[in-house]
């Protein structure tokens, strides 16, 4: 007797079939309405098969029977790595923003703590709350809950939230770094106008956290962007790699990303460029928006 196949190679087969079921029921509707022209969607979905071993890691998110808790209890086993055994991780009143917990780990694994002589305010960790509202901020609700979803179903596969162990995890499955990479693509590509969507950026995290008496300035960015998106880097630096890319995150990815980047480094090397006082004096530029915000800080008030 032939022995039927793993429960993860089962999974994976019902998937292809409901792309392939997909593809049938919606490319006459598209055709008809031209909302997307036949070749192209026919493209889309060749690349999507071809590459299919890259695709099956987008689908692991939203495949229950991976997932569920019943799907364990009854046996199954699912798509999970044998020998795991944590439990799945839910949310409860004191956190609901999973997205914003991966982002903030990555951070904390990628940044040393600094202390400001001054206030002793310690960064990164004085500006976590007005991150949070500022990257929800970014998205409409719905969308921010569908990130959510994700990021929650990401964490009960790597069953643990412990910053270390996450970023350790996920550096030997690429599997889950792909679906971890999700928000963190989302985000960036938010900062399409990047000169624009900078200075929104920035004035809501300075409204965020003028309570907390911290100015954030032009280096606290550049800082910031490099440990969130830095990693990002890796996926564009050949063509196999943007079309790796463009498969995981979608066609055209790839593409914007580099510009974001194209654009953020051009403004760092700006900013790195000693300016010219009266006297032929160079010093060393001030920092953006420095003026506006110190009007947050009591000090700035006095003057």
């Amino acid at each position: 007797m032939t022995a039927d196949p793993p429960p993860f190679e089962r999974h994976h087969r019902t998937a292809q079939a409901l792309v392939s079921t997909f593809q049938e029921a919606l490319e006459p509707q598209f055709t008809a309405k031209g909302a997307l022209s036949r070749e192209e969607f026919t493209r889309a979905m060749g690349l999507m098969m071809a590459h299919w071993p890259s695709v099956l890691p987008l689908f692991a998110s939203i495949c229950q029977s991976c997932t569920a808790g019943s799907c364990t209890a009854s046996g199954c086993g699912g798509c999970t790595t044998p020998g795991d055994g944590q439990q799945p991780l839910h949310h409860d009143g004191r956190r609901r923003d999973f997205v914003t917990r991966l982002m903030v780990s990555a951070l904390r694994t990628r940044l040393p703590d600094s202390m400001d002589p001054i206030t002793g305010a310690s960064f990164p960790q004085v500006i976590l709350p007005g991150l949070q509202s500022t990257l929800t901020a970014l998205f409409y609700e719905k969308e921010w809950e569908a990130l959510n979803a994700s990021a929650i179903s990401l964490f009960n596969r790597l069953g643990t939230d412990r910053d270390a162990d996450v970023w350790q995890r996920l550096a030997r499955e690429e599997t889950l770094a792909v679906l971890a990479g999700t928000p963190f693509v989302r985000v960036m590509l938010r900062f399409r106008q990047f000169h624009q969507q900078r200075q929104t950026f920035m004035r809501r995290m300075t409204e965020r956290l003028r309570d907390r008496q911290f100015i954030f300035a032009d280096e606290h960015f550049q800082t910031l962007f490099d440990a969130m998106f830095g990693h990002l880097r890796d996926g564009l630096r050949t063509e196999l790699d943007r079309a790796r890319t463009d498969i995981h995150y979608g066609e055209g990815t790839a593409e914007a990303l580099l510009r974001i980047f194209d654009q953020f480094d051009k403004h760092k090397q700006e900013q790195s460029v000693p300016v010219r006082v009266l006297g032929g004096r160079q010093m060393p530029r001030p920092m953006l928006a420095q003026r506006s915000m110190l009007g947050a800080t009591p000090a700035a008030k006095r003057r």
